[in-house]
């Protein structure tokens, strides 16, 4: 539990998240170092100009230095380094031109140095949350909608980038640039340095309330990015069915709600990061004042005109750095609200975990077997499934039917591990498969479903997506297997067509049909096929029964179906009802009872079959 009242918790929550980002930023740590060096150098090269200002306004001025004169030179060390005589403006002006590039040179490696590190970090933290999100279940992608998760791994990512790489450049440059200025105002009056500097506590608590208002509004700011990207994307997503029902009126005004809670979120935080800047301000001057009077008495007692300028240009050049931090720190919070997020989202557990080291799984040999199975999605739900105890023996044809919400195809999704068992296991020929490598289960086992996911790419790259080295024979063999090579050739550009975001191009029997092709080029032993012709017409439903009939041929299959008519042929049906299986055997058998799938028979066909039917 965070104690010590706002500003202790904001610090911790801050060295927190540094924390957390350290392991991404080591391997590049050299880089940072390097960078730090390059501009402490930047720095001092920039306060050896400002000193360069001393010895030139004394010589200016015609102070007399020394003992006899009665002022203290300050910059005796710094003559004797550059050889400057007396009048020796010239030496003077060459020198403030080399330091110039000297400070040039440094800083532009420094700065390509922290852009190339923030860069780099972003890009593997980036890498490692688009691998977790991809190693999560199905029940994540549920609970999470698609524009929350765009806005983590971009919107948030950019972010954190800017404040690495940029933000973080700032940070150091202004820091050392604080140190080097803070160094030369005490060596040349330690106690007129102390005036000076009240008014450092009191532009850090300023910095810190702020930070903390600022953080909040940059968090709800970020949030308010998710919905609006999550309504971007379901309403393009679903352009016909809002054209269909006319709402394009009423997703416009969801959209203005959403933008104007942006504005106003956005304004809030300009509104409190401007005043960063005047009330900084405002303090310096306040505090000016009992510098001036120190610093009029000090003159009176030889302090030259080359000291009173340095020291002038160091301050203001201090409180540069100030107020840039009290700025920069409220740009800060923006990113640790975006790191925030961003590992809240890292930290979700992975509901199917690869076990390390796990063997591969070898063909099937014998059967998949479920053993005493029960799933739940969520805790406070009710069980998807309960006490399944169901054995598929290789080269079988079952075919799962029920009402809908039975768990057809929950249980269906447990064999390739979308997701994992509550309670029971599912077996490979014995082999318990969470204690299989998981790639190669998933190498096993191919999946056409109603709805066909195409990506917006070729025909060709659709049908090999998963067969990166598979040839453009192996592509046109698995495509007249489907009964799509003719359709395919008459594109045109072949199998070069691009088909369009979710495969628009395409009929819904032809992008069937290619799914199919994509799954008989993957070659998989196992095949499951769920509601695969539900959707289609009775013509395209032919065509994809006969490559289907292509893709079962020597595979152990599993089939979903609410049609009974499509699963006639299977060697057992499997009946489902509210998550158990309540009947088994063939389509004959099951008709000669009084059980669940005779209804369901007689509610699909306008008379009942006699027992001999079929």
């Amino acid at each position: 539990m965070l104690r010590g009242g706002p500003i202790p918790v904001a610090i911790i929550r801050t060295v927190r998240d540094l924390r957390r980002l350290f392991p991404f930023i080591r391997p590049y740590s050299p880089l940072l170092v390097l960078a730090l060096v390059l501009l402490s150098v930047t720095s001092a090269v920039e306060m050896g100009i400002v000193l360069l200002l001393g010895p030139l306004f004394n010589q200016w001025a015609g102070v007399p230095l020394g003992p006899e004169g009665g002022f203290v030179d300050k910059f005796a060390f710094l003559r004797d380094l550059l050889g400057i005589g007396e009048d020796n403006f010239t030496r003077i002006a060459v020198a403030l031109v080399c330091f110039s590039l000297l400070k040039g040179v440094f800083l532009y490696f420094a700065e390509y140095s922290m852009s190339y590190t923030g860069q780099r970090v972003v890009a593997d933290l980036r890498k490692r949350l688009y691998g977790h999100l991809l190693n999560q279940s199905l029940s994540f992608f549920s609970l999470n909608p698609t524009g929350r998760l765009m806005s983590r791994l971009v919107v948030d990512t950019e972010r954190l980038q800017l404040m690495v790489s940029r933000m973080l450049t700032d940070l150091m440059r202004q820091v050392s640039l604080f140190i080097c200025f803070l160094v030369l105002m005490i060596y040349i009056d330690w106690l007129l340095s102390l005036f000076a500097c009240v008014v450092g506590p009191l532009v850090v608590a300023l910095a810190l309330a702020l930070g903390r208002r600022v953080r909040r509004a940059g968090q709800e700011s970020q949030e308010n990015l998710e919905e609006m990207s999550h309504l971007l994307q379901e309403t393009i997503a679903g352009h016909r069915t809002v054209k269909a029902f006319c709402m394009e009126e009423y997703e416009a005004g969801r959209f203005r709600e959403l933008n104007r809670r942006q504005v106003r979120v956005n304004v809030q935080a300009a509104r409190i990061g401007a005043l960063g800047s005047p009330l900084t301000e405002l303090i310096g001057y306040v505090s000016f004042v009992p510098f001036l009077l120190y610093a009029h008495s000090q003159i009176q007692q030889g302090f030259s005109l080359g000291a009173f300028v340095v020291f002038i240009v160091a301050l203001f050049r201090l409180y540069e750095p100030v107020r840039k931090l009290s700025r920069m720190h409220l740009h800060f919070q923006h990113g640790f609200a975006a790191s925030t997020r961003i590992f809240r989202l890292l930290d979700t557990r992975q509901e199917v975990p690869r076990a390390p080291g796990a063997p591969p799984l070898p063909p099937l040999s014998r059967e998949i077997r479920f053993e005493d199975v029960a799933f739940t999605y969520q805790e406070e739900t009710a069980a998807a499934l309960q006490d399944v105890d169901l054995s598929i023996r290789r080269g079988e044809v079952v075919a799962l039917v029920g009402p809908s919400g039975a768990g057809k195809t929950t249980l269906a999704s447990l064999i390739p591990r979308f997701f994992d068992v509550s309670r029971g296991r599912v077996a490979v020929d014995g082999t318990d498969i969470r204690k299989l490598d998981l790639d190669s289960l998933r190498d096993q086992v191919a999946v056409v479903t109603q709805e066909v996911f195409l990506f917006n790419d070729t025909v060709r790259d659709n049908i090999g997506y998963g067969r990166e080295n598979c040839s453009r024979e192996e592509i046109e063999e698995a495509a007249r297997a489907a009964f799509i090579h003719d359709v395919i050739t008459a594109l045109p550009s072949g199998y070069e067509t691009d088909i369009g975001e979710w495969g628009e191009k395409l009929s819904g029997g032809q992008r069937q049909r290619l799914a199919i092709a994509r799954a008989i080029l993957k070659k998989a032993p196992i095949l499951i096929l769920d509601e695969a012709t539900s959707a289609l017409d009775s013509e395209s439903e032919r065509l994809v029964q006969e490559a289907l009939d292509h893709l079962m041929a020597n595979c152990t299959t599993l089939v979903i179906a609410h049609r009974l008519s499509t699963i006639r042929r299977a060697d057992r049906i499997v009946v489902m009802d509210s998550g158990r299986i309540v009947e088994q055997g063939d389509h004959r058998t099951l008709l000669k009872t009084s059980g669940l799938y005779r209804r369901l028979h007689q509610l699909q066909f306008s008379a009942p079959e006699t027992g001999n039917g079929g």
